[in-house]
Parts: structure tokens; C-alpha cells; sequence
């Protein structure tokens, strides 16, 4: 084969492979990239909607999403973009999640994501983004493509702040302690939800116990209240003032996972009382103050001469 002749053939094959292309593309445009919504965002799963309070840990967030755009989605890959007060189990700032089924225009898909939210969060709405990664199917003549896509979404989440474990009634007694004194703490605790909580835990720390204290409660039926106490020292050496001692009460939904947690602060007043030491020579002046009224109350009534001279001697001491 000459030049000519190889050089012509390299062009039909080109132009051929050029066409084949054309008309095996032609049936799947115009594509458009699908776009989708936020019909819903809420704590819990599908058959459980929950409340969340500050420091939840490992409760489960469920985003409802449909498909607005014109073609048929797969493989949805979702990343939620995670800010304060939310973080993921492992205290990172971005929540996957995966939906491996088809979404056809106009319906639905669900993601579901296991966060965490911060002890000291306020209540309210937050904004968080979340990018989608997903497939569109086109359908031509004989084949089906999967062109990959991606999309961005706001989701909004709620914090209520409805706590399902109420620490109330706490006593301190005494409420006045001095320095290395023991006191007694104790409260009740209710479960609030409507479900039964389980290896729930009592603890209590302050700067100023000897050591910090736990009780295991295990088990909280429903509105069933469970009274609390402890044994508590205050630490020696500690000065006067005003100390916070911090209740904790953690508990687990078993069905959810979810690990709820409540605190409150209470105080306790430690107040040492100081014994003053009177000097020696005050000390001994009016012992003999007291010595000298005696004795002559003792030679007036008596008229002991030998009692001048006991008196001359105690005196002198």
C-alpha cells in the first residue's frame, strides 16, 4: 500500500468514526442537568420523628429531596456541609450520605445523616448546604449513558431545645459548708418521652469535691419520676466563696441511637468559720482576775489568813 492510499484511509475511517458519533449522540441532546428541592428535613426516620436538644449525639437527621429537572437521576451522593453547632460522629464538618435508587422527575429521594450537636447550641433554625452528585440517564438508540451531574441544595434544620430527660427538685444540704465538710445532693429526674430510655447515668462534678461521683440508673420508663442522692466532701483548704456543682443525666434511645443529654448547675456555699487565739499575757490576766474574785469572796465569808498567802502565790504565777 502507498502513501496515498494509507493516508485515504485513514481519513474515511476518521470521517466514518466522526458520523457514527453524530448520529449515535443526536438521539440524547438537548440534556439538561436536573434540579432539586428540599421537600423536608427532620430528626429521626421515617417511621420516628424526634425532637433535638443541645448535646445530642449520634441522631439521626433525614433529608427528603425531589427532583425537579426533566430526566431520570441515580446514585445520588450527598454531602452535607456541617458548621457550628453541628459536627459528624467523628467531629468533622462533612455528613454523607447515599441513595442508591432512581428518581424519576417530579419524585422523591431521602438521605440520612448521623450528627452531633454541641452542649451549648441555641435553639433555632440553621441553613446548611449540601452538594449532590448524581447520574442522569439518557436513553438513545440501542445504548444508555450515566452522565454525571452535580447540584446544590440548602437545607434548613431545626433545634428545638425539648430535652426528654427533666432534672428538678435538687437540694443541697447544708447549703453553708466549711472547708473539707460533707454535704448531701439530691433531685429527682423524669423521663418526658413517650418511649422508655435506657443506660441512663447520673454524674456530678465541682472544682471543689474531693472527687467527682456517678450513679447508674439504667432504665426510664415513661413519665416515671426517679428520685437521686449522693455522698459528697468538699475538698480541705478550699476558700470562702461561691462553687457551681454540674448535674449530668445521659441517656440512650435504643431504637435510634440516639444519645440525649441534660445538665443543670447548682451552688454550694463554703464558708470556714476562724477561731481567733488570744494572747498568752490576756489570757492569763483575766484567769487571774477571776482568781482574785474568788479569794475574797472566800475571806469574807470565811476569814481564812492562810488564803493571803494562797493568794499572793497564784497572783505571782
Amino acid at each position: 500500500m502507498n502513501y496515498k492510499g494509507a493516508a485515504f484511509l485513514i481519513l474515511t475511517i476518521f470521517f466514518l468514526s466522526f458520523f457514527s458519533k453524530v448520529s449515535a449522540q443526536a438521539p440524547y441532546f438537548p440534556i439538561q442537568p436536573s434540579k432539586f428541592r428540599v421537600v423536608k428535613a427532620f430528626w429521626g426516620n421515617v417511621n420516628t420523628e424526634i425532637e433535638a436538644a443541645p448535646g445530642d449525639k449520634n441522631i439521626p437527621l433525614l433529608v427528603i429531596i425531589q427532583n425537579v429537572g426533566n430526566s431520570t437521576v441515580i446514585g445520588l451522593n450527598m454531602k452535607l456541609i456541617l458548621s457550628y453547632p453541628f459536627t459528624n460522629v467523628s467531629g468533622g464538618r462533612i455528613a454523607t450520605a447515599f441513595y442508591e435508587g432512581t428518581i424519576q422527575p417530579g419524585l422523591t429521594g431521602t438521605g440520612q445523616f448521623i450528627l452531633n450537636i454541641d452542649a451549648n447550641a441555641t435553639s433555632g433554625e440553621y441553613i446548611l448546604p449540601m452538594m449532590i452528585e448524581y447520574f442522569i440517564i439518557v436513553t438513545g438508540v440501542g445504548k444508555t449513558l450515566y452522565i454525571v451531574n452535580t447540584s446544590e441544595v440548602n437545607v434548613p434544620i431545626f433545634i428545638s431545645g425539648t430535652r426528654y430527660i427533666r432534672i428538678y427538685s435538687i437540694i443541697v444540704f447544708p447549703r453553708v459548708i466549711s472547708s473539707g465538710g460533707n454535704l448531701t445532693l439530691s433531685g429527682t429526674i423524669v423521663n418526658t418521652a413517650s418511649t422508655s430510655l435506657y443506660n441512663a447515668n447520673i454524674s456530678v462534678s465541682s472544682p471543689v469535691l474531693t472527687r467527682s461521683a456517678s450513679i447508674f440508673i439504667g432504665q426510664l420508663d415513661s413519665n416515671i419520676p426517679r428520685p437521686f442522692s449522693f455522698s459528697l466532701q468538699v475538698k480541705r483548704g478550699i476558700q470562702n466563696g461561691t462553687f457551681p456543682i454540674i448535674i449530668r443525666v445521659t441517656s440512650q434511645d435504643l431504637t435510634l441511637g440516639v444519645i440525649h443529654t441534660n445538665s443543670i448547675t447548682t451552688v454550694i456555699h463554703v464558708q470556714t468559720v476562724e477561731i481567733l487565739q488570744k494572747p498568752i499575757e490576756q489570757t492569763k490576766r483575766e484567769r487571774n482576775i477571776v482568781i482574785e474574785i474568788i479569794l475574797r469572796l472566800l475571806q469574807v465569808f470565811f476569814g481564812f489568813p492562810a488564803l493571803e498567802i494562797l493568794d499572793s502565790k497564784l497572783l505571782r504565777d
